[in-house]
């Protein structure tokens, strides 16, 4: 697997801050982040908006704005790394933690990428990293 070829993919595609966590033969393991734009910000406050008037309560944070990033990273970052599944004929699995109050900027995510037919599982390797 050409780990090079992979990030430059993964850059291409909007992924802004990449950061290589372990990197075998048929195994790359990678932190990434997606950066929300100024469009995604301005969505996310209008539905929030919509739903809670009160942009101080934890409500308006907790259950609107905060999952509607959440959504949006997951299905942006989501389609990025399925696209590079076909990309380099690899498999592969990702999880995003959620965007928080204090960071409501970005959204990190841990993507393994792997050899097809390889065994590997993605809590294991978490655990394995101490993520």
């Amino acid at each position: 697997m050409n780990k090079e070829k992979l990030i430059s993919y993964l850059e291409e595609n909007g992924i802004e801050e990449i950061e290589e966590l372990k990197v075998k033969n048929d195994l790359v393991v990678l932190r990434l982040f997606y950066d929300f734009d100024e469009d995604e910000i301005k969505a996310a406050t209008a539905y929030a908006n919509d739903e809670e008037s009160d942009e101080e309560s934890d409500e308006w944070n907790d259950e609107y704005y905060l999952p509607y990033l959440n959504d949006v990273a997951v299905d942006n970052v989501g389609s990025i790394i399925e696209d590079s599944f076909e990309e380099f004929d690899i498999e592969g699995q990702f999880a995003s933690y959620d965007v928080d109050k204090e960071n409501s900027d970005y959204c990190e995510f841990i993507a393994a990428f792997f050899e097809k037919d390889s065994d590997y599982d993605l809590d294991e390797i978490i655990d394995e990293l101490n993520l």
